[in-house]
């Protein structure tokens, strides 16, 4: 046990051996859950409370995707300790003091407030998401005062999504580095459920398996979209026609995203991402949404149908998997910087691998059943869209077909 002023705090081996590292980059490179991030977190805050005179950075590559995660993870935990104080929180700049402490949460995206900053500790949150200049330029930042003895350090944590990603080709390879490699066997305070869930990838894809559940460099030869981007903020919608895509879950994270079409541009925003939800929370969510049709996961036709009979005019979502992805690769997609996890699981989304094939890039035309929740939504919301307004989709080679669907009644007898 860690003792933080007035509360005991378990920790896993991970937070330890971060803890002992002496090298002064540490990269946690782990599958899902292993707590690699939360141990990360755990470290900083034990250093904010227990050393001196020290300045700490927070950073993922943009501000927003920061403050939907990292940033909240490290408020929560300082509550959760019974150390967070409001006045020591300066939300304007970003930062919390403790003492004679600094914690400076930014984003790559706002490089102008750390050019001349001087740090002891930086983390990296999903380090892959930055460039190998981001790394060396924030290495250079590590220049922060300390005692005979000390050492300032340098985080990162990730999944290891790409084996051709900076950080295996050369970030591991460079002296006075040490990485700590973790799984979800490292983490004893998953549930059941949830292991479940990872060990079961061995049957839906052995890339998956091996990322996720055994933390170990995968490929992306499979991906199955690559024409999004990422943008600071949604533009005005003011004259947007738009929809919600709904996918269900309990175990898995409910996912609902809205998704406005602007001209001929689909705009994708993550509104929801979260496990345990029952279709009553559901439902009560969806009265601080603004009223707009639903199209949910066609499989849950009962959910769907109480939703309806709550007063939202819900619909099934196109059944065509294949059919509605091929819509969503036709589309240039715009995703807001804060819809981080609509941002990993698109980064993330794969075809299955044809086992019968000797080529690393064959595929089946099926999709990888995970963490597929808001892509899934997204799916559901755009073919809702083009089938509802006759939207103009582009074809390769530059041929136009125009979407005349009929727009079914929603399930059930009204």
């Amino acid at each position: 046990m860690v003792e933080f002023k007035t509360k005991e705090v378990q920790y896993t081996k991970i937070f330890e051996r971060n803890r002992d590292s002496k090298a002064k980059v540490i990269i946690n490179v782990g599958g899902a859950r292993s707590s690699k991030s939360y141990s990360v977190c755990q470290l900083l805050i034990s250093k904010l409370l227990t050393e001196q005179n020290k300045t700490i950075g927070i950073c993922r590559k943009t501000f927003p995707a920061l403050r939907m995660t990292t940033l909240k993870l490290f408020l929560d935990l300082l509550k959760d300790y019974g150390v967070y104080s409001e006045k020591n929180h300066n939300k304007t700049f970003n930062t919390y003091e403790y003492g004679t402490n600094l914690v400076q949460f930014f984003g790559l995206d706002e490089s102008e407030k750390i050019k001349s900053a001087e740090f002891n500790y930086i983390w990296m949150e999903e380090a892959n998401e930055f460039t190998y200049e981001d790394y060396t330029n924030l290495k250079l930042r590590l220049s922060g005062k300390i005692k005979e003895g000390e050492r300032n350090h340098l985080y990162l944590s990730l999944n290891p999504i790409d084996s051709n990603n900076w950080i295996p080709k050369k970030a591991v390879n460079e002296a006075d580095v040490e990485m700590i490699h973790s799984t979800f066997l490292d983490n004893p305070f998953l549930s059941s459920d949830y292991v479940k869930l990872l060990t079961d990838l061995i049957h839906e894809d052995e890339n998956f398996y091996r990322v996720y559940a055994l933390g170990e460099w995968g490929q992306l030869e499979r991906k199955i979209y690559s024409n999004y981007k990422v943008i600071p903020a949604l533009p005005d919608m003011t004259l947007a026609k738009w929809a919600y895509g709904l996918d269900f879950g309990l175990v898995n994270p409910s996912a609902l995203c809205k998704v406005y079409l602007l001209g001929d541009k689909f705009y994708v925003e993550e509104r929801l991402y979260r496990s345990g939800m029952t279709t009553a929370d559901i439902i009560e969510y969806l009265t601080h949404e603004a009223r707009g049709d639903i199209f949910g996961d066609p499989s849950a036709k009962m959910m769907i149908e109480e939703i309806y009979r709550a007063g939202f005019p819900a619909h099934d979502g196109h059944k065509g998997v294949k059919e509605g992805i091929d819509l969503c690769q036709r589309q240039t997609l715009f995703i807001p910087a804060q819809s981080t996890n609509l941002i990993r699981e698109i980064q993330d989304y794969q075809w299955k691998k044809d086992p019968n094939s000797t080529d690393a890039t064959g595929c089946l035309p099926e999709p990888v059943k995970y963490n597929d929740h808001l892509v899934d939504a997204m799916r559901y919301a755009i073919w809702g869209l083009t089938e509802r307004f006759g939207f103009a989709t582009r074809r390769p080679g530059g041929v136009k077909t125009i979407h005349t669907l009929t727009f079914k009644q929603p399930v059930g007898v009204r």
